[in-house]
């Protein structure tokens, strides 16, 4: 059955530093009717003044979303685009645009994202103690894993070495005492299979033209480990 192409998104703010408002509106085509899966997205941004800019962009997914926000300090809105890739993974997508020019100028992918949060994960004892080392902050994390860790004969049963997984959310989120937006990325820490979740790595990064920085890092445990 073929689905037309509808309208994903609309958002109202400065995104070329005209200290007018724009209309931003993200159209897409689902997949089926019953999914949530969209392909062809497409940008528009609509002036004031009438004038309209139009953009293809490569980029398809779930649960589709836009959001406009200053990441960059540069005091208009930057235009953001995340979803998910579904599947067993269900991995984070994310476009950070800048319009400049008439031209939007990508910023920041989630590629970009998991190159910078490269983690790894190893059992350190035969207790089950996990340990997880993050090299970009050089920060190293302690957490005690579930039941199915059990040593016998001085050998673990369950050889499967834990692992971070990419990046799995994405949030805009702005500080008290911040006028500008940072991202809140989360990556899970999962043992024999992505169902099996021992805790989540939580970093805010901020964004800059050059690349993404770490303002900060934590471990985030669940009431059973």
């Amino acid at each position: 059955m073929q689905v037309d192409q509808t309208v994903i998104s609309i958002q109202y703010g400065d995104v070329d530093g005209d200290y007018n408002c724009e209309k931003v509106v993200l159209f897409g085509t689902p997949y089926s009717p019953s999914q949530s899966y969209i392909q062809q997205l497409e940008l528009l941004i609509h002036y004031m003044d009438d004038r309209k800019l139009r953009f293809q962009l490569d980029l398809t997914g779930y649960d589709i979303r836009l959001f406009l926000g200053d990441f960059l300090k540069t005091n208009h809105s930057q235009i953001l685009i995340t979803g998910r890739t579904g599947g067993s993974g269900d991995y984070a997508i994310a476009r950070l645009y800048n319009l400049e020019n008439n031209k939007l100028k990508l910023i920041l992918d989630e590629e970009d994202l998991s190159r910078k949060l490269t983690c790894q994960a190893g059992y350190i004892n035969m207790n089950g103690t996990l340990g997880v080392t993050c090299p970009a902050t050089g920060q190293t994390f302690m957490l005690e894993s579930r039941g199915h860790f059990n040593p016998y004969a001085g050998m673990r049963q369950d050889p499967i070495q834990p692992m971070i997984t990419a990046v799995n959310t994405i949030y805009p989120i702005q500080q008290p005492y911040e006028n500008y937006y940072s991202l809140q990325i989360q990556q899970r820490i999962i043992g024999v299979n992505n169902a099996d979740l021992l805790g989540l790595i939580q970093s805010v990064i901020q964004v800059t033209q050059e690349a993404p920085m770490i303002k900060s890092q934590a471990l985030v445990k669940f009431p059973n480990t």
